[in-house]
């Protein structure tokens, strides 16, 4: 920078002897006025100085920029990653979403299925469990059914051992009785006397049973019933009267030659509860024989 000459207020010239000049005083006012800036307003124009160094403003507004688009571009990019990762956990969100959905429906049809599944088993249940309280009263009746036969059975073994001993050949059991068919045919009174002779006697019907299985034989047979004491009165030979009878039609009605049918017989072509039939005592036919155990 060049320097302009100024006025020397102190009336002092420059190249005036060193002797002459205050030295400490002249280096503190040359400092000063070096230091003066003068103002327009003194009217004192002062010289601008130029500056020889190169203008390097546009370079650092560029280096700005770019740094600025660095950064931009940086934010973008953090911005796309974010959102690539955020879609990505969102898209992940969805299907684990809807696989839980479906799993749920699976689940739901699973529970449903098991539930029938449960009600049937439970109606099975129920079925087995009537079969089974069927089944042990059925079991219970058979053991009482097996109790009796085997109660039965043991009767009729001692009965049969004792049959043996008393009873012989050619009698047939019916219920509790055994019963003797003759071979021979004889009057009502000697048929009486062969039974005694055997331990028995004439037959006496007690049932609807018993007379059908007599009639059954398919034989005319005395039995043991008369009215020979009391005409009208008939009585089995046990003394007992009679109560019911099995006389087929208009019997008996005493029609004998002389009057005194006072004998009864089953006769082999009527029908079984309606076969006894009145007949004279001195007539010659089979008899059966009872003998009670």
């Amino acid at each position: 920078m060049s320097e302009g000459v100024y006025e020397n207020t102190d009336g002092f010239n420059d190249d005036e002897p060193d002797a002459m000049k205050n030295t400490d005083i002249d280096d503190q006012l040359y400092s000063n006025v070096k230091a003066f800036k003068p103002s327009p307003r003194d009217g004192v124009v002062a010289s601008v100085p130029v500056s020889t160094e190169p203008d390097n403003s546009g370079k650092r507004s560029s280096r700005v920029a770019a740094v600025c688009l660095g950064l931009l571009c940086v934010l973008l990019a953090g911005i796309i990653g974010l959102s690539v990762y955020y879609y990505g956990i969102y898209k992940g969100f969805l299907a684990y979403t809807t696989n839980s959905s479906a799993e749920r429906d699976q689940l739901q049809t699973s529970y449903n299925n098991l539930t029938t599944e449960r009600g049937q088993l439970q109606t099975s249940y129920n079925n087995l469990t009537t079969e089974r309280d069927q089944l042990q009263t059925s079991y219970n009746n058979l053991a009482k059914q097996i109790e009796q036969l085997q109660t039965e059975r043991d009767f009729l073994r001692g009965w049969l051992t004792k049959c043996k001993q008393t009873c012989p050949a050619g009698w047939q059991k019916f219920e509790s009785s055994w019963y003797f068919l003759s071979t021979e045919t004889k009057t009502w009174k000697e048929s009486r006397e062969d039974c005694l002779e055997r331990g028995a006697d004439l037959v006496i019907i007690n049932s609807d049973k018993e007379q059908k299985f007599l009639f059954d034989l398919k034989r005319r047979v005395w039995i043991g019933l008369t009215d020979s004491v009391n005409e009208g009165t008939w009585k089995w030979v046990d003394g007992t009267p009679l109560t019911t009878g099995y006389w087929y039609a208009k019997q008996p009605d005493n029609a004998g030659t002389n009057g005194d049918e006072d004998c009864a017989e089953i006769a082999k072509d009527q029908s079984p509860l309606k076969a006894w039939n009145d007949l004279s005592c001195d007539s010659i036919i089979n008899w059966v024989c009872e003998k009670e155990f």
